[in-house]
């Protein structure tokens, strides 16, 4: 655990979060700062989009941000809503806040490093020793325009060995002046002697009714797109916004969905087919693929909520008539199989297991339905040619 700072001052409670769905962590993090006992390091953890960078950006304007004296004038607060700092910062443009991800590009992009990472920021699937050493370099020095200087680590669990080893004198260490932030999946994503250097702020699915209600009253959505939405994004806030701005995000998820059904009631044939060229993408998006097993791990939680005949438990309503007919081919077993399966390969894609081999094994694990039984699977597919 990281040694806590000892402030030259005490804060009152912190307002105006963008991050929601979270009052524990925030109302932890709120009270550290105010009684003076902020971490060095923090580690966020969760699920993908859950609000792991968001709440990370809000630590970062939190300890950057001066109190406001309120209207009364006797109780000084950080609100974070109006806060000039805050604003700099979730923009993007503040010295003294850096993100760093798989995307950040390096000085020395153009040239190998010494880590043998040759490859372009835009195609990395790792965050080098490179950008711990830059991280490392620029705690050295004070902050420029704000209170601290923030490193934000974002997908922790992507940096290579030697960066993880590079940075641990500076979780165990830091000056007063910085603050670290990791981010990852799980704690077990990363090694104990970088877990054990930081205070661990563990997010969970929020709520989906939490969600509905922010998207329509923060972010403007209508009743009927808040509640799908809500629903598809099975605690994670963040899909849902991006989906709420971004259609075509919605659209991929429905295509697969029926990508799913089409190789559930398919030959042989189709699912190698299905296999080799997930594979293939498996080496220029990792993290793509491994998204894909978790949608087939969703799709068949539905089947076993039709399968039960729980219509109400249903991620995906809009198919109900879909699941229905193809549980109904099926028996609790063989659906208990599927998921064991597909967590299984899961498992052995990140460890880094040879792609197509694990991915045929699934589709050979996989229990078959009759596609003649599946009337609305018939029905859709000809739509689509329309």
């Amino acid at each position: 655990m990281a040694d806590y700072a000892t402030p030259a001052t005490t804060h009152s409670p912190v307002v105006g979060w963008t991050t929601f769905g979270h009052t524990g962590a925030t109302r932890l993090l709120s009270k550290s700062l105010e009684s003076g006992r902020l971490a060095h390091a923090y580690l966020i953890t969760g699920p993908d989009k859950v609000g792991k960078r968001t709440l990370a950006l809000d630590i970062a304007c939190m300890v950057n941000s001066e109190p406001v004296v309120d209207m009364f004038g006797e109780v000084p607060n950080i609100d974070l809503s109006t806060s000039h700092q805050a604003e700099r910062i979730r923009k993007g443009i503040h010295s003294d806040v850096r993100v760093i991800d798989v995307n950040t590009e390096l000085d020395k992009d153009s040239k190998k490093s010494s880590d043998g990472d040759d490859t372009p920021a835009r195609g990395r699937q790792t965050i080098s020793i490179e950008h711990i050493r830059d991280l490392i370099k620029e705690t050295a020095t004070m902050p420029f325009e704000g209170e601290k200087k923030v490193f934000i680590v974002d997908g922790a669990h992507r940096m290579v060995e030697a960066a993880f080893n590079a940075m641990l004198k500076t979780l165990e260490e830091p000056t007063d002046e910085v603050l670290i932030i990791l981010t990852a999946p799980t704690d077990e994503a990363l090694p104990d002697t970088v877990v054990s250097r930081c205070q661990r702020v563990d997010l969970r699915p929020v709520d989906t009714a939490v969600i509905e209600s922010e998207l329509i009253e923060r972010f403007e959505a209508d009743e009927d797109q808040a509640r799908s939405l809500s629903r598809l994004a099975r605690g994670c806030p963040g899909w849902a916004i991006d989906a709420m701005n971004d259609s075509t995000i919605v659209d991929a998820h429905n295509q697969a969905v029926l990508r799913f059904a089409e190789i559930v009631t398919g030959n042989v044939e189709e699912r190698f087919r299905y296999a080799r060229q997930t594979a293939g993408q498996f080496w220029r998006d990792r993290d793509a693929v491994l998204a894909e097993m978790q949608r087939w791990l969703e799709w068949w939680r539905d089947v076993a909520m039709m399968r039960y005949k729980l219509d109400d438990q249903v991620t995906n309503v809009e198919w109900n008539e879909l699941f229905y007919d193809i549980a109904g081919q099926l028996k609790e077993t063989q659906i208990s199989a599927a998921v064991t399966a597909i967590q299984d390969a899961l498992v052995a894609l990140e460890a880094n297991a040879v792609p197509q081999l694990t991915l045929e094994v699934l589709m050979l694990d996989l229990p078959w339905a009759d596609p003649a039984k599946v009337p609305s699977l018939t029905f859709d597919a000809a739509e689509d040619e329309d």
